[in-house]
């Protein structure tokens, strides 16, 4: 899709952090955006810095985790915008701590928003997407769907389902005008950190607000920019931050070999 002007985006998550950030970049090369988030102050905050570009931006609320909510998205997008060209499931939570102390209910939780989300938006916008000349689909996932982390395998297991569902998506869709891009971000400075739950999310939490985020962490800008160059170049898989493409280059070079990573891992723990 190498013209995105006057193209039509669905974004979730675009209250804040990637979805607001990729809302913006999508909004400066010209596309309309139709914001989609729980967070209800924080969309209508997103849509002002869309209509500031000079760009069309309604707002939805919406759980994505809610298969009937999302359901009826597509008849209000085209009900503002007329039609959809690209969605981007970028809606996301996390939680932290070891397998055996995490709860089921949080593991639930973050199925619903991380997996059922992405599918939920595909199966809603893929009838109005092959309808149009060109289309795309962004779906995010994690470093941690590239290599599943100590302390974070239930996250993993979400972000790890988002990888291998995408990677299918785009083979069936490989003969149509839909693309179909996954996106690996590592450390970014979201408010993902902030409503963390599990055994270790109050070290999120704190991590999220220290000084040291904006240096550890990329910001959202920087994976917004990639997902818009993937859309315009119809990329397969992107992989943004230090971070993520070390482990990457780690997962191609030693396949499985993750129990180093959880033995180095340990050893700081040990030592903090």
């Amino acid at each position: 899709m190498k013209n995105l002007q006057d193209r039509i985006a669905v974004v979730t998550g675009a209250g804040s952090g990637i979805g607001r950030a990729t809302a913006l970049a999508l909004a400066e090369k010209g596309a309309h955006v139709a914001l989609v988030d729980v967070n209800e102050p924080g969309l209508e905050e997103s849509a002002g810095l869309v209509e500031r570009l000079g760009r069309t931006a309604s707002t939805h609320v919406a759980d994505v985790s809610d298969a009937e909510r999302v359901g009826r998205l597509p008849e209000e997008v085209a009900a503002v915008h007329g039609r959809c060209h690209i969605l981007v499931n970028n809606a996301g939570v996390t939680t932290a701590g070891a397998f055996e102390d995490e709860s089921l209910d949080d593991l639930r939780w973050m199925i619903g928003v991380n997996v059922w989300g992405v599918v939920h938006g595909c199966r809603a916008f893929l009838p109005m997407l092959t309808e149009a000349d060109e289309a795309h689909i962004v779906n995010v996932s994690s470093m941690a769907g590239l290599l599943g982390l100590p302390h974070n395998a239930m996250y993993g297991l979400t972000k790890g389902a988002v990888r291998a569902f995408t990677e299918g998506l785009r083979s069936e869709l490989i003969t149509t005008g839909v693309g179909v891009t996954a996106v690996f971000p590592g450390a970014i400075n979201t408010n993902i950190a902030g409503s963390a739950r599990g055994g270790e999310a109050e070290r999120l939490h704190r991590l999220g607000a220290s000084r040291l985020a904006p240096v550890v962490m990329r910001p959202p800008s920087a994976v917004a920019k990639r997902i818009v160059r993937a859309i315009e170049k119809d990329r397969a898989r992107v992989v943004v931050g230090p971070d993520a493409r070390a482990l990457d280059l780690y997962v191609r070079v030693m396949p499985g070999r993750s129990g180093l990573v959880g033995r180095f891992t340990s050893r700081i723990a040990q030592k903090g």
